[in-house]
């Protein structure tokens, strides 16, 4: 089933009524979103990976020794 919500000023996703009527109290639904396009998701996509786990990349940038 493919559903268009809208996301209201608080980032709230509103389901259309009829499928909103569908839906239980508390069940979970996952939403595959595609965010392509947008400058943060371009710019992201041209960086080289990390050669290490980001936790240890940060502290070694902010000058930490291991």
């Amino acid at each position: 089933m493919r559903v268009t919500v809208t996301v209201d000023e608080q980032g709230r996703l509103i389901l259309p009524p009829e499928v909103a009527q569908q839906l239980q109290v508390w069940q979970h639904l996952v939403i595959d979103l595609l965010l392509e396009g947008g400058p943060f998701t371009r710019f992201v996509g041209t960086l080289p990976p990390l050669e290490e786990d980001s936790a240890t990349y940060y502290r070694r940038e902010r000058g930490h020794k291991e």
